[in-house]
């Protein structure tokens, strides 16, 4: 009988591959990869709900400044302060407890001489820290 001799591989002589621990690296940065991309992609939802919620706010604040503006009462001598609420679409709602937002216009109408008038309007979002803040003076000069 005849022996058959012994084959020994060098590592030289295997066919080039990847071992377990470059496929588990390789592995951990795809998964890295994939977290960051869904942090970042968390991140921006986020801000565009809080962006959408400051130009709802803005809007509200600015529309109420024209309001005022293109029909301000000329008479003077009083101060009036005015409360709205809005759902989170800036339509207008009855009670707080529906509102999003809640915006208060407080008129101060100075002396007839003077000719300006000061108005501030304030928006308050309900579930939000946002608070946006108008101060206007409304010049009755050409009336």
């Amino acid at each position: 009988m005849k022996q058959s001799p012994l084959v020994s591989l060098s590592l030289k002589s295997q066919k080039p591959g990847f071992t377990l621990l470059e496929t588990l690296f390789a592995l951990l940065v795809i998964l890295m990869g994939f977290f960051a991309a869904i942090s970042m992609n968390t991140a921006a939802l986020r801000s565009g709900s809080f962006n959408e919620i400051q130009f709802q706010a803005v809007f509200l604040a600015d529309s109420k400044i024209e309001e005022i503006r293109s029909f301000m009462p000329t008479f003077s001598g009083s101060s009036t302060t005015i409360t709205e609420f809005f759902d989170k679409n800036g339509l207008s709602c009855s009670t707080e407890a529906q509102a999003f937002f809640t915006r208060e216009t407080v008129i101060n109408l100075k002396t007839p001489s003077s000719k300006t008038d000061e108005v501030r309007v304030t928006v308050k979002a309900n579930k939000s820290p946002l608070t946006i803040s108008y101060l206007s003076i409304v010049d009755h000069a050409d009336d």
